[in-house]
């Protein structure tokens, strides 16, 4: 097997079983995690050929949890290999999320010959994936599409469905997503796959075609009660739809299933709040806030959220309570400086001391739009100190700002909509200005690429970073085309200065970001390949 391997396992003596095992198979490389905290450390500092993860992890979170977190943030290379353990008892639980999660399972109690014969088989079926693994880590979807196209053209029937929706994923982040809905509807064309259905949902409802995406994520949700991602998808669809109780209603079918994601408890309390149900939109929010503190991708918008309910009802000393958590949780952050001084802001309103609201929200407001990385949430949490104050100008620049920065992001704009939510078509209209400018941007540049003008799509990215500087997806659309150009064309060394400046600047605003990671790493062995010292910048 000759690759590197993760054990995710509470108990030693089962960890000590794996690695036999692993052993046994060639693994060169073993790392041990018993608790998922730190295996999502070790999942960030480098990539792993094979994780083998234990389906009951504790504390109500199991294997599909885990795993579901390691895809929403790229902790996985395509390639790799994810094997759930189980027990008889889990067996159903496990098989029925198969298709869309484990690329296989092990049933306890196992010999080593099982493991072998689990592990030769997933990745015997991964090999066809390393070429693009390749490209996608070097940031070069196009590449890593073409790959994908030369594997189909060989691949055996067996082989088709992992190639299939990995193009299918690739077609998603190149944001092309008209032709990731004709992809997909060819796949379903031949054969009724559920990853094939999510990923057609996924591109219907980018692309604003909401009843279908909607009759998708239903059908997935109905069909594969365990896949998670359908909730949320249908959830979304619904809130866009307007139907915020029905998008409610789903997530509390969601969370019955799988609670200890941060995410969804977040989406869960925007709705109940935007439903009026302040006691569920406070627990939630409260659970969401539990699990961003033991997070890689904490924010500290989310605690403003909470404060905001806690205010809601009524409760000013909750809410201060909240801002007290937030710089413990938070030392020395400047970001979590400015929210604490917004919900310190909001309590004042809600005292009825409008003079030392202003000072503090104005302040706080103004140095958070002073930074090239502040974190969207943050932007609307200022937004919408400003709308209680009645600045309702300076609270759309902010808006405008937070949109710029993260134009495709489902929370964001729901956070946008929930801002405007008694002028629904004020929001529409800042979502949908947005979303045009970026979209036009990236789509020049893809074309350019395409047609063989590297430069000139580095250009284009180039131009737009002083008018985006926090925006992530540009940034690393911008990485990716400037180390593109740098490794078709010859090297450039003040392209290559900015594409450094791009990556550091997504990790400093998603410090979990798993692109900004492999661009990273694209970066140095970039370096390495045209003999120049990264540490030193200079040739060897």
């Amino acid at each position: 097997m000759s690759s590197r391997a993760l054990v995710i396992e509470p108990a030693s003596e089962v960890r000590a079983m794996l690695a036999r095992g692993l052993q046994e198979a060639g693994a060169a490389e073993i790392d041990y995690a018993s608790r998922t905290g730190d295996a999502f450390a070790k999942l960030k500092q480098g990539a792993y050929d094979v994780v083998l993860c234990e389906y009951d992890l504790g504390d109500g979170f199991d294997g599909l949890h885990f795993f579901e977190a390691c895809q929403a943030h790229q902790l996985l290379k395509p390639s790799s290999v994810f094997v759930i353990v189980t027990g008889e008892r889990r067996l159903a639980q496990v098989m029925s999320a198969a298709e869309l999660a484990p690329d296989a399972y092990l049933l306890k109690p196992f010999s080593g010959s099982d493991l072998l014969e689990r592990l030769s088989r997933a990745i015997a079926r991964k090999r066809q994936l390393r070429a693009i693994d390749d490209a996608s880590r070097a940031g070069d979807y196009l590449a890593a599409i073409a790959a994908c196209n030369a594997e189909l053209a060989t691949a055996a029937p067996a082989e088709r469905p992992d190639l299939l929706r990995h193009k299918g994923r690739l077609l998603g982040l190149l944001g092309e997503h008209v032709l990731a809905r004709d992809f997909y509807r060819e796949q379903l064309a031949d054969g009724d796959w559920p990853w094939a259905q999510l990923g057609l949902a996924r591109s219907l409802f980018a692309l604003k075609q909401y009843d279908e995406a909607r009759l998708l994520f239903e059908r997935v949700k109905i069909e594969h009660e365990l896949v998670i991602e359908a909730y949320d998808g249908l959830a979304r669809t619904l809130a866009a739809q307007g139907e915020t109780e029905a998008a409610q209603a789903v997530l509390e079918d969601a969370v019955a299933r799988s609670p200890l994601v941060a995410r969804r408890q977040r989406a869960r309390g925007r709705l109940a709040q935007r439903n009026g149900v302040l006691d569920v939109a406070q627990a939630a929010l409260s659970q969401a806030v539990q699990l961003n503190r033991g997070s890689f991708w904490r924010d500290p918008a989310l605690y403003g959220e909470l404060a905001r309910v806690q205010l809601a009802q009524g409760d000013i000393g909750a809410a201060r309570r909240t801002a007290a958590q937030l710089m413990h949780d938070f030392r020395g952050d400047d970001v979590a400086q400015a929210v604490a001084e917004l919900i310190e802001g909001a309590s004042f309103v809600s005292a009825g001391d409008k003079d030392r609201a202003r000072k503090l929200i104005a302040g706080a407001a103004t140095r958070l739009a002073a930074r090239d990385d502040a974190p969207a949430g943050a932007l609307l949490e200022a937004a919408q100190a400003c709308m209680v104050l009645g600045d309702g100008g300076d609270a759309e620049k902010l808006v405008r700002r937070a949109l710029s920065n993260r134009h495709d992001d489902a929370e964001i704009i729901a956070g946008v909509e929930a801002l405007y939510t008694d002028r629904p078509e004020a929001g529409a209209r800042l979502i949908h200005e947005a979303a045009s400018d970026i979209v036009e941007l990236n789509n020049e540049a893809v074309r350019a690429a395409q047609e063989g003008d590297f430069r000139g799509a580095a250009e284009r990215f180039i131009a737009a970073l002083d008018r985006l500087p926090g925006n992530v997806g540009v940034l690393l659309n911008a990485a990716n085309s400037l180390l593109t150009c740098v490794n078709r064309v010859g090297w450039d060394a003040g392209y290559m200065q900015i594409a450094q400046t791009c990556v550091q600047r997504a990790l400093r605003i998603e410090p979990g970001n798993g692109r900004a990671r492999q661009l990273q790493d694209v970066w140095l062995r970039t370096q390495r390949r045209f003999g120049i010292d990264a540490a030193q910048g200079s040739e060897r």
